[in-house]
């Protein structure tokens, strides 16, 4: 900054004086280049009132630019303390080019003061990281912070933009970023990691939620092997899941390799099907990548390789071709490990024998040597996919006449480490032509491809289709969404396969912010609404391969429409294309989709909300919806409502359009109070009774949206009719985290602890009077679980939920019956928000009250450890009560043992305290006898300063 000269006190005033409009302060700004004006102007007050957005009359924010910021942009490299300060001022501001600015300006000053901006990043968390801001400044910001060595705040950084969330579409998961800056710049914050063990430790929980609420992996089943055969050698899709999928096996490869031992035992604490695939692959990489490693690393690196190969859960058929991969690599180096893979081919498929007797049982004359005919079939088959995925060279000495004798009966499997196209005998859609190919055509090409090609075949093998070219279209479609720009007549050229794949194409277009062609899209909606549901074309193909009727462009068009008509803070779709779409949406009014739904069988087998996305009644439902949230002045309002009215008021048994209602209620009621507040109790119920249908509103309602007090409000009559329900009650939508009734009261708490309610509201009162108290100790234990996710929790907060707690503790003194509702206290101590002399006494009376509380102990080892630094016979106390109670020795005697019990002795052996000391020598040779002769070691290692706290594990 040799260059410049403080600006003089004249100097700064007569600017002052000069630059009183708005062209005037840019003119200014945008020729500043001085980096030593920054604190004279501050000083000044120049940069203390950026200016607030504003309302419009038709709903929308209209954002304000302020030139001050481009120059604190352009000098913050020269002078970052002066600009931290200045923004950390302006952390209650809402100009959208200051929230824009904090990650330019972040990405580009020292680490340190980027960590200062923490607080401002927190807040605009909370409005998606502003509206202006550029996405991939919000990834050099942290790439910045953890190049810089600020890992605390990078990887809380880091988590924001990567981590997965829910959102409101059930299997949709919700990224910060869009999906494309996503993709691009994971990459970049994953090679920060010097360390691969921290980074996977970092970004597999980022994987894991991504499946949890893709919907593929739950607590019930794991989907996450459906997909991803190969994990070493896939056609790279792109997509935010395949990156994730990339960049946790590429960290767990190098974590293999520099320490072998903490790389497995970080991925296996994820238990997904898909995790283990990338264990196997990394292993395997490893193991076949690095010809420098000394004879200690190849030993430890083959050693976990043996492990993995005698786990089951690796063995599974999920699994195969990345164990034959592992298997392969393995034999190079020591062929004994693979000695397990002998009992496990004769022992078979991990499907018990008779399960797959009755599987193949086609009726019960079958004699028994037909039945074990097909029985044996489908064991060699088995046997022959696993053998060839190891490969002869690979087999032990014993297997490989096995091999040889499959490959002569059914013919050598030519790439048994590809993924396998036929799954029977059917392969699944294929097409011609591939969206690389398509994407070289031009408009009219593509058009006439599309009408000119026929399917041949007759459904089965690897042939192309019509719905496998259909596929590839979409998704072609979905990223070029202008391929087929200028074609205007395309319904009547294309058969309807074509025409819902084109449709579906631009709504994935839409929700991923690209323009389509208004006039296009409008000319094909309305003529695939006005066509009968009738086809002239031919069906080609087999069952599946070619849609027979207009039913789903019919459908993809009202998905399209719902989607284009919603509203959004910024479009660059006309106001007319908008009024069309809405008309169209609005006159949509087909008989048959009322029938097609009402039609479901009652055994569907999904909720009311996602039986909403997926029919093409509640889809428009919605759309109507979408179109009434524009507000009364909206010039199709009146008819938006007169539709909606109208289709409300069909018989819905299914319930989907109440899932539509209570999906969008908080909206309802702040965009158009007067229509829904009258309608309010016929749709939710009141403390008089609610029907099922109210239930689904209701139950939707507080299931998608974040609790607030006016909507608490609105909802507290039907949510005292529903906790006084007798039966259980219908949940609108089951992903949800929360049983509908537990949802309830952790409104109710959420409303105590933010200080809108007591305990005496109406609805509080019957929650903690009516509900089972079980279900009320998981209200408060979720609670205290999402203070253990929380960055930070206001000290106010965090106490009244600790005053709740006691008052629940009160209660199950005076009624020890109801001590379910205590089992969940360990989410208190495992949240960090209570210091250990609030939860420690209230650990041991808990105990006291509730015995089955020690079940989830091993949850908070580590926290019981440290709580003897601060009160040791208090932890001491807390110890011999979990294991005096416990029911088994197995896992909840092991955690403890190895983690808390020789902290907690040491420490109260240590505590000048004679009698303690003698209770806790005593105790430990009791623990000795009862198969712990390592504790009075390891408790003599803490005394000698051998173990820590830091040693303890979680």
């Amino acid at each position: 900054m040799s260059s410049f000269k403080p600006p003089t006190d004249t100097q700064v005033n007569e600017a002052l004086r000069r630059i009183l409009t708005p062209q005037l302060r840019q003119a200014f700004f945008d020729g500043l280049k001085n980096p030593l004006w920054v604190e004279p102007l501050a000083k000044a007050g120049m940069f203390d009132n950026p200016p607030e957005p504003e309302m419009t009359d038709d709903g929308l924010i209209r954002d304000f630019y302020w030139p001050e910021i481009d120059y604190l942009k352009r000098v913050a490299p020269k002078t970052p303390k002066a600009v931290v300060d200045i923004l950390l001022k302006l952390n209650d501001s809402n100009n959208a080019w200051v929230h824009g600015a904090v990650f330019s300006i972040g990405a580009s000053i020292p680490s340190d003061e980027t960590a200062r901006l923490k607080p401002l990043i927190k807040n605009l968390n909370e409005i998606d990281f502003g509206r202006r801001s550029d996405p991939r400044e919000i990834v050099a910001l942290a790439v910045n912070l953890l190049r810089g060595g600020q890992q605390k705040v990078g990887k809380w950084v880091a988590n924001l933009i990567f981590r997965p969330s829910p959102s409101e579409i059930p299997h949709r998961p919700n990224l910060t970023i869009k999906e494309h800056w996503y993709q691009e710049g994971l990459p970049r914050v994953v090679d920060t990691f010097d360390d691969a063990n921290d980074g996977l430790k970092t970004v597999l929980p980022w994987l894991e939620e991504y499946e949890r609420h893709s919907g593929r992996v739950t607590d019930s089943y794991d989907w996450t092997f459906m997909s991803h055969d190969s994990i070493r050698h896939t056609i790279r899709r792109r997509s935010a899941e395949q990156s994730l999928i990339d960049a946790v096996f590429d960290l767990a490869t190098k974590s293999m390799i520099s320490d072998p031992r903490v790389a497995k035992a970080t991925l296996s604490k994820s238990h997904m099907v898909l995790t283990r695939k990338i264990t196997l692959s990394a292993v395997s990489e490893a193991l076949g990548g690095n010809s420098d490693r000394t004879p200690t690393e190849n030993h430890n690196l083959l050693a976990i390789a043996a492990e993995l190969v005698a786990d089951s859960e690796f063995r599974e058929d999920s699994c195969r071709i990345q164990f034959g991969e592992l298997a392969r690599q393995v034999a190079k180096h020591s062929p004994s490990v693979l000695e397990p893979l002998i009992s496990f081919i004769a022992t078979g498929p991990q499907m018990e024998l008779d399960q797959l007797r009755e599987r193949l049982r086609r009726d019960e004359e079958d004699t028994p040597d037909e039945l074990q005919e097909r029985v044996e079939a489908v064991l060699d088959t088995w046997k022959h996919r696993w053998l060839s995925a190891v490969g002869s060279d690979a087999l032990p000495t014993v297997l490989k006449p096995i091999l040889l004798e499959l490959d002569a009966r059914f013919g050598a499997i030519e790439s048994p480490l590809s993924p396998e196209v036929l799954h029977s005998s059917w392969c699944g859609p294929n097409s011609p032509i591939s969206t690389d190919e398509m994407s070289v055509m031009s408009s009219a090409e593509l058009a006439t491809h599309l009408e000119s090609w026929h399917d041949v075949g007759d459904g089965w093998g690897p042939g192309p289709s019509h719905e496998g070219q259909a596929r590839e279209l979409s998704a072609f479609i979905a990223t070029s969404p202008k391929a087929l720009e200028g074609i205007d007549d395309l319904a009547d050229r294309l058969r309807p396969t074509y025409l819902r794949a084109i449709l579906e194409g631009w709504e994935a277009s839409v929700k991923a912010d690209f323009d389509i062609d208004w006039n296009q899209s409008i000319s094909l909606v309305k003529g695939i609404l006005t066509h009968s549901d009738a086809s002239s074309f031919p069906v080609e193909g087999g069952r599946w391969d070619d849609d027979v009727d207009y039913r789903g462009a019919k459908k993809a068009a009202v998905g399209l429409l719902e989607e284009l008509v919603k509203k959004r803070d910024a479009s660059s779709m006309p106001a007319e294309a908008r009024r069309r779409f809405a008309d169209l949406l609005i006159n949509a009014n087909d008989q048959s989709d009322w029938t097609e739904y009402d039609s479901i069988s009652p055994e569907h087998g999904m909720d009311p909300l996602t039986l909403s996305i997926n029919w093409q009644w509640p889809i428009r439902v919605r759309g109507l919806l979408n179109l009434m949230l524009y507000g009364p002045n909206a010039s199709w309002y009146e008819a938006a409502r007169e539709a909606f009215e109208r289709e409300i008021t069909r018989p819905d048994s299914k319930g989907a359009s109440r899932a539509v209602i209570g999906e969008r209620l908080g909206h309802l009621l702040s965009v158009v109070p007067d229509w829904i507040k009258p309608r309010l109790g016929a749709l939710i119920g009141s403390t008089d009774g609610i029907t099922r249908n109210q239930q689904i509103v209701l139950t939707t309602a507080m299931a998608v949206h974040y609790y607030s007090s006016a909507l608490y409000d609105s909802l507290a009559p039907s949510m005292i009719a529903a906790i006084r329900s007798t039966q259980p009650l219908v949940a609108g939508w089951q992903n949800s985290q929360s049983d509908p009734l537990q949802r309830i009261g952790e409104w109710v708490i959420d409303a105590i602890i933010f200080g809108h309610k007591t305990l005496s509201d109406s609805v509080a009162a019957e929650f903690f009077a009516t509900a089972d108290p079980k279900i009320r100790g998981a209200a408060v234990g979720h609670i205290a679980w999402q203070f253990g996710n929380a960055e930070s929790v206001d000290d106010v907060i965090r106490d009244r939920l600790a005053d709740l707690w006691d008052t629940r503790m009160d209660h199950v003194r005076e009624h020890p019956e109801d001590h379910q509702e205590l089992l969940e206290f360990y989410w208190f101590v495992s949240s960090g928000k209570f210091d250990v002399s609030w939860w420690l006494p209230r650990l041991k009376e808990g105990l006291g009250h509730a015995p089955e509380l020690a079940h989830e102990s091993h949850m908070i080892s580590k926290q019981i450890a440290s709580s003897a630094d601060v009160d040791p016979s208090g932890a001491f106390q807390v110890v011999r009560l979990l294991l005096t109670n416990r029911e088994d020795a197995s896992t909840l005697f092991w955690v403890l043992s190895e983690n808390a019990v020789p902290m907690v002795i040491a420490r109260a052996v240590a505590s000048g305290h004679e009698h303690l000391k003698q209770e806790a020598i005593l105790f430990m040779n009791e623990l000795g006898e009862q198969g712990n002769p390592a504790l009075e070691k390891k408790v003599q290692a803490v005394l000698n300063g051998e173990i820590t706290q830091d040693d303890v594990k979680d």
